[in-house]
């Protein structure tokens, strides 16, 4: 873009926003089309030269809350409103009340550890900028090593450090390897036990949950078929956090589809002072359920839709 067009996107811009001139104001001020200033105010946001922050109050169901910190024990849960109309307006509501809390808990000194996933990557993008002194991100789980797949985990861990002006550290290995003694020999390397070590000194761990499914980015590159989700299903296991299957029960997979996983172990997470676990959507719910019953997740941030859903299980299992 020259110097020219980019003067007169930033004079439109400040006119639109700052000004409050409507867009035909501008387009007679400017000598330009109607359209041509709605295409200009569509750039600057596509260019992130206009960014917007809203600060609402969080909208909470406070009888789901507690109700189900009653039952679960939990340190803290946060369920936010459900929009029926769209997803994105439900995870931006759950944000939002993550945002606040993790900006409460995260003190100067801190690590804290983060899985990724469609719904980790959308809230690293939704934080509100809290800066921290001497503040430590690290990758709780390998990511993907196929080409055609991607877990966005880089971008992810970036966004959740710049955040708070803390540096960040990748785990880059697969989550899953051929064999137990692969990911011992791995792990055993000085580069990636320098970042065990840090996973080790998490208080603070930030995570969601899968659901068993044809459709999980561990099908789609490569490391499971459709038919070894089914026989997982059969077993009992409805879901995983940080790569690791646990079973409807909270019982966790054992032998080598545990010992295959570079990453966090599930004994590690039920030890970390903050369990965070974040999830929406009803396809989530035995995933929750399972997370809560093991005694993996000590903090709980969802929605009402997704909450109800959990509470529907909980009862109809009779626990």
């Amino acid at each position: 873009m020259s110097n020219e067009n980019l003067s007169q996107l930033m004079r439109v811009a400040k006119k639109y926003y700052l000004l409050d001139m409507k867009q035909d104001e501008i387009a007679a001020s400017e000598q330009i089309s109607k359209s041509t200033v709605s295409r200009l105010i569509n750039k600057a946001r596509e260019l992130g030269y206009v960014t917007f922050n809203l600060n609402f109050p969080s909208v909470t169901d406070e009888n789901l809350q507690n109700e189900l910190q009653e039952i679960f024990q939990l340190k803290h849960i946060f369920v936010a409103e459900s929009d029926k109309t769209d997803e994105r307006i439900t995870f931006s509501n759950v944000s939002d009340g993550l945002s606040s809390y993790l900006n409460e808990i995260i003190s100067d000194g801190d690590i804290v550890g983060v899985s990724w996933g469609k719904t980790m990557t959308y809230m690293s993008e939704n934080l509100v900028p809290a800066v921290k002194k001497d503040v430590k991100f690290v990758l709780l789980n390998g990511g993907v090593s196929n080409r055609n797949v991607s877990t966005l985990s880089d971008q992810m861990l970036i966004k959740f450090a710049k955040n708070y002006g803390a540096t960040w550290y990748f785990l880059q290995v697969p989550s899953f390897v051929d064999n137990s003694h692969i990911a011992g020999i791995i792990k055993q390397d000085s580069k990636i036990n320098e970042i065990f070590r840090l996973i080790e000194e998490t208080d603070t761990v930030i995570y969601s949950v899968g659901f068993v499914n044809k459709d999980s980015v561990l099908v789609k590159a490569g490391y499971f078929t459709e038919g070894d989700y089914e026989n997982l299903r059969k077993q009992g296991f409805v879901g995983d956090i940080c790569s690791r299957y646990i079973k409807n029960n909270g019982e966790h997979a054992e032998g080598e589809l545990y010992d295959r996983v570079i990453g966090i172990s599930l004994e590690e997470i039920k030890e970390k002072k903050n369990s965070i676990c974040v999830a929406i959507g009803k396809e989530k719910a035995e995933a929750i359920l399972a997370s809560l019953k093991g005694g993996y997740t000590n903090t709980l941030f969802t929605d009402e839709i997704t909450a109800k859903e959990v509470l529907n299980l909980y009862r109809k299992e009779g626990v």
